[in-house]
Order: C-alpha cells, then sequence, then structure tokens
C-alpha cells in the first residue's frame, strides 16, 4: 500500500529486525530495516508523508555511526528518532553522564557515600529542584550542595570554596524539614555537589555532560529524574527532539512515533501541581509523592501552562490566586483544558476573600473540574479527590485504548477480508472456465467411446468435474455475499414444482446409498414471492447433506407444511446428528463438526451459510434441531404474500 506508515529500523540484530517487525504487522505499519546508518539514510532522507519515524538500536550501531546520527536527525524536516539503548541500573558507570530515578535507592545513597572525595553534578528537574528535595536528601546524607538554575558556571562553583559557605545558609532551613528532627550541623561533610536545574532530554544531557568533564575529567555527572524511560521519550518527542528507549521497549517505539500514549508497569500518574506558597507546595508534593504519584510542581502559572504544553499530564491541580493575579487559577484551568481535553482538573482557593472562594467554587460545574477545595488543604483531603479523579481518567483512557485497539482490528478485518473476497472471486472465475471445457469434452468422450474401461474413466473425470463445479459454485457465491451483490430474484414462484424438481436429484443419490428417501407435501401450495432456482439451491443442499451424513439403511425425509402466514420446508434424517455445543456454529462460514468432517468427502463449509444468506433473502429464516447418534431436522420459512393468487395443484 503507497500510503501505509512505515518506520526505519537500524539494526544488525536479526531477533531484533524480527520482533520488530512482527510488532509492526500487528499495527498495520511497514517496517523497513536496514543493518547500517548509511543504507537507512538513503531512505529516510527522502522527502514523503508516510513515514512516522526512525527507530536506531544504539547498540549494534558502531562509534562513529552512534556520532553521526544526532546531527543527521538535527537536519531539517528529518523524522522523528528514537534509540534503543541497553538497560542501565541507577547509577551504573561507564559514559560521560549516569541515571537515576526519584527516588533515590538505598544502593545509590551507599554508593554516593563511598565517592565522597568526586565532586558530583545532580542534573534534576523542575519539580526536584523547586521544592528543594534533591538538596535536601543530599543534605541528610552529609552533603554540601549548591543549586544552579542552569548548567552555566557549574565547574567554576565547584572550583569555588565561598560557594559551599552560602549553601550551608541556605539549606539549613530545607535540612530541618527533611531530616526528621535530626541535627546535623557540626557533623563532618562527606562531599559537595552541585544541584542543577535541567530541562532538556537524556541525550542532550550526555552532550552536557560531556563538555564539563572536559574541563574537570573527575567529576561524576547525574541525571536524576521521576520519569519513567517511556515518559521520558514521549516528552522529548513532543518537544521536536531525538529520544531514547531502554532496548526491550523496542516494541513501545511503534506506539510513539504513532502518537498513541503509552503506559507500562514503571509509569505512574503524573500530576501538575501549581501553589502560590511554598510551604504548601512542598507539602503537598511530599504526599502526593508518597502515594506513587509522579509531580511536577511550580509556583508559576506561565511555567505551569508552558509544562502542560510540552508534557503529558493525568491530572492539574491548581492552587494559583483566584483573583487579583496576572493569570488567575480559573484562567489557567481553562487553558489547561485546551491545551488536553481528557485531563482532569482540581482547583484549590483561598478562603477568603469570601466572594473569590464562592466564585472558584462555582466554576467548578462551568469549566468541568473534578473538585474545588478550600485552602488550606489537608493533604489527605487532597488525595480524596485525586484518586476519584484519576479513577474517572482512567476510565477515559481505557476507553480510548478499547477504540483504538477496535479500529486497527477492524482495519485489519477489512483488508483481510477484501484480500479473501478478491482471491475467491479470482480463484471461482479462473477455474470455471476451464472446468466447463473439461466436463464438455467428457460428455463428447463419453458418446463416442465404447471400451469398458475407458468409459469408466470418462465417468471419473465427469463425476470429479460435477464436484469441483459445485465446490466452485459455493465459492462464486460466497463471494457474491461478502461483496454484497448475492442476486436473488424474486418473482412468482411454484414452490411443489420446486421440490419436485429437487426430488429426482436426490433420489439418485439416495438410492445408490441405500438410504430411504420420503417426500411429504401438499395438494396445493399458495404461491410465494421467490427465486426458484434459489430455493432450490437450498432444499438441494439440506437433502444432500441429509444423504450424506446418514449411514446407509437410514432415511431422509422432505417435508412441506402450509400455514395462512408462512410456507415451513423442513428437511429430516436419522444421521449422526450434531453435539448440543455445536449448533450454534453450523451456519457460520467453513464450519464443519468433527464428526461431519470424517465423513464429507468434498466441500468448504460454505452450504448453509448459502443457504441461510439465501432464504434471509426471502425474508425467511432457516434453523436447526439436532441431537448427537439421533439425526436432525433443519428447516426454513418463507412468508406468504398477504394477497396470494389462486392455490396451485400439486402433482400427481
Amino acid at each position: 500500500m503507497a500510503d501505509q506508515p512505515r518506520i526505519i529500523l537500524i539494526s544488525r540484530d536479526a531477533a531484533l529486525v524480527e520482533s520488530f517487525s512482527a510488532a509492526c504487522a500487528t499495527r498495520g505499519v511497514a517496517a523497513d530495516c536496514f543493518g547500517s546508518l548509511k543504507e537507512a539514510w538513503e531512505h529516510w532522507s527522502k522527502p514523503e508523508t508516510a513515514l512516522l519515524g526512525v527507530v536506531a538500536d544504539a547498540s549494534g550501531l558502531t562509534e562513529e555511526e552512534n556520532k553521526s546520527i544526532l546531527p543527521l536527525h538535527q537536519l531539517p524536516e528529518s523524522p522523528r528518532l528514537i534509540r534503543l539503548a541497553a538497560p542501565a541500573a541507577d547509577g551504573a558507570s561507564g559514559g560521560a553522564l549516569e541515571n537515576a530515578r526519584w527516588p533515590l535507592s538505598p544502593d545509590f545513597l551507599q554508593r554516593l557515600g563511598r565517592e565522597a572525595a568526586i565532586p558530583h553534578v545532580f542534573l534534576v528537574d523542575s519539580t526536584l529542584f523547586s521544592t528543594g528535595f534533591m538538596q535536601a536528601a543530599l543534605n541528610q546524607e552529609g552533603w554540601e550542595a549548591v543549586q544552579l538554575e542552569s548548567t552555566i558556571g557549574i565547574a567554576e562553583t565547584l572550583r569555588t570554596a565561598t560557594a559551599w559557605e552560602e549553601a550551608e545558609e541556605k539549606t539549613s532551613l530545607l535540612g530541618k524539614l527533611f531530616s526528621q528532627g535530626k541535627e546535623r550541623r557540626g557533623e563532618r561533610r562527606k562531599g559537595r555537589a552541585v544541584v542543577a536545574l535541567w530541562k532538556g532530554s537524556s541525550l542532550e544531557a550526555e552532550a552536557a555532560a560531556r563538555l564539563l568533564r572536559g574541563s574537570l575529567p573527575e567529576v561524576r555527572v547525574y541525571l536524576v529524574t521521576m520519569h519513567s524511560p517511556l515518559r521520558e521519550a514521549e516528552q522529548g518527542l513532543r518537544l521536536g527532539k531525538s529520544a531514547e528507549l531502554p532496548r526491550e521497549l523496542a516494541d513501545k517505539a511503534i506506539l510513539l512515533l504513532e502518537g498513541v500514549p503509552v503506559e507500562d508497569g514503571a509509569s505512574k500518574w503524573r500530576i501538575l501541581l501549581v501553589e502560590n506558597f511554598k510551604v504548601a507546595l512542598v507539602a503537598l508534593t511530599q504526599s502526593l509523592m508518597a502515594q506513587g504519584y509522579e509531580i511536577a510542581a511550580t509556583m508559576q502559572s506561565d511555567e505551569a501552562l508552558e509544562t502542560a504544553r510540552r508534557e503529558r499530564f493525568d491530572l492539574a491541580v491548581v492552587g494559583a490566586a483566584v483573583a487579583f493575579a496576572k493569570q488567575t487559577s480559573i484562567e489557567l484551568a481553562q487553558k489547561l483544558r485546551e491545551t488536553d481535553p481528557d485531563m482532569r482538573l482540581i482547583l484549590m482557593v483561598d478562603r477568603y476573600p469570601l466572594q473569590q472562594a464562592l466564585q472558584g467554587v462555582s466554576k467548578v460545574v462551568e469549566v468541568g473540574l473534578d473538585d474545588c477545595l478550600l485552602k488550606p488543604v489537608e493533604p489527605s483531603r487532597l488525595q480524596f479527590s485525586v484518586e476519584r479523579a484519576l479513577e474517572r481518567r482512567r476510565l477515559l483512557l481505557e476507553n480510548a485504548r478499547l477504540i483504538r485497539e477496535l479500529k486497527v482490528s477492524n482495519d485489519r478485518l477489512e483488508r483481510l477480508t477484501g484480500f479473501q473476497s478478491k482471491f475467491f472471486a479470482t480463484v471461482a472465475h479462473d477455474v470455471k472456465n476451464p472446468l466447463t471445457a473439461v466436463r464438455g469434452y467428457a460428455e463428447l468422450l463419453s458418446m463416442k467411446i465404447t471400451e469398458p474401461e475407458l468409459v469408466k474413466c470418462v465417468d471419473h473425470i465427469m463425476s470429479s468435474s460435477k464436484t469441483l463445479e459445485a465446490l466452485v459454485s459455493d465459492l462464486v457465491d460466497f463471494a457474491a455475499i461478502e461483496s454484497g451483490k448475492l442476486r436473488v430474484e424474486l418473482g412468482p414462484c411454484d414452490l411443489l414444482q420446486v421440490v419436485g424438481d429437487v426430488r429426482s436429484r436426490i433420489e439418485v443419490a439416495a438410492k445408490k446409498r441405500r438410504i430411504q428417501f420420503e417426500v411429504r407435501v401438499p395438494p396445493s401450495l399458495a404461491r410465494i414471492k421467490g427465486d426458484p432456482l434459489r430455493l432450490g439451491q437450498v432444499i438441494q443442499n439440506l437433502c444432500t447433506n441429509a444423504v450424506q451424513y446418514t449411514p446407509e439403511g437410514g432415511s431422509v425425509s422432505l417435508s412441506v407444511e402450509n400455514d395462512p402466514e408462512k410456507i415451513t420446508v423442513s428437511v429430516r434424517d436419522t444421521g449422526i446428528g450434531i453435539a448440543k455445543e455445536d449448533l450454534p456454529r453450523v451456519f457460520q462460514r467453513f464450519f464443519q463438526t468433527e464428526a461431519a468432517q470424517k465423513m464429507r468427502r468434498a466441500g468448504f463449509g460454505l452450504g448453509l451459510k448459502i443457504a441461510q444468506e439465501i432464504v434471509h433473502a426471502h425474508g425467511g429464516e432457516i434453523a436447526v434441531e439436532s441431537e448427537l447418534g439421533k439425526g436432525s431436522r433443519f428447516y426454513f420459512t418463507i412468508p406468504v404474500p398477504s394477497s396470494p393468487p389462486a392455490a396451485l395443484a400439486g402433482p400427481p
């Protein structure tokens, strides 16, 4: 398909190529796999709209290729890029940049204690920076830390002794908040560190770490984040930057490049917390983080809006001023709703002045907020509102996921059905013409030869051609049903005449199998509106099945019952019967019971499905009654017109 979306994979790992291609196929995405950056570049640089992005297996690329791929990605109109990297544990060494997840693990803190003599730099997100959590955690471990709002001046700070004296004064209050009453002043410090605000991607942090280690080779540089790898990659792509994923999450790269929200076991609910009072901001952030939520906290409305546009959040808790502010909490809530209509919103308003508090409460319905809380907000009360709002969010996301999966399944089914119908129609057409010639020549030979052995061979040819002709007819009818083009020409129909025509053909087959065949019809029937050829096809199919699935010495009966509103045609046999659990499936296409498959000589299992469609086209119904080992009764009804013409006499 020319417009089929596609993804380029650069990898030399055959197992990864195979699994990634299979994952792409399930999403209806084509995977173009290349073993080198040079090969991939020739295809990725071509202007087109169907390319979703490029996935590069960094562990399989050469050092030169890894250095070249980022500059190529930064060229104008380059596709989105996701690098697959081997997973590393917290604080694992080996590169210029080392990663750590918040909250810091005990093993990580112990390692810091062993490396106190080495200068450390921690690049942290805005939440850890603005709340002072990272600095306080280091302070608890006996470290002295200086906060910087950017990476500029880190090297100079590490070399300047006066910076640590200032840090002592700035961190003493935070230390009291987080040390749980432990008095640390007077203790010998373990080490010194810089905590710098970082707003870029992990790949950009790696580049910054290389520059820093160029001037201070002994420094340890850590990127500390609350984001899971998937969140980090999603955020990078939203910003138009390259992203990085652990290699074991390669299949998630497909969803990310499609723009589909992705969750995994490591992801947490993300909450944007806006509070203009720092003590409350720190307390609420700490409380929510203790519940396992991933928090982005800020005191600035403008920063909150910018963050919401850059990242994806499940819930925003807005506690900015309701009035007398450049951007009130209500205005901010409305703008946040515009960035993501499905984001849940909780408003926190001051109790006084009362008029503004009431205004905030009234906006709950107007803006579609989940709750409105009066300050000061108890952490337990906020947690209750958060849980309730996130449950609504979960239901929305689950509903959206099911809709997406249904759409993908429907698209795949539509493609498969289209291919299947085209295949059946093509096969039926291409086989039918030569089959007609084979049968014609066989009939011609039967009239000219007299040698017994040759006559027997010709009879086999004719018998096999008839069987094949019936199979082709089934395929033709099924292809017509699938495309909605099954021809049923309704008109005045003498059902007794149709039964008489079928009777003569079935009697021959029943006699060969030593089966008693009986026909019971009334002396006359009302003329119905139907297609004689199609109704004869249904009756013959039911009778042929009955004869075929009835052992020698059994019996088959065909009966017609006349009612004022409908005519019922029944075929009853003393054959193998159908198991109770199989009854709901007998009219499904290609279905055959296990017992039927053992006895049947040829067939696709389409006869009953075709019969059902023909009966429905006549406005009737078809059904079955059966008991395993005792026989079956198939019957269908055809409605009688409200003003039927004169009755027709039955055959003598």
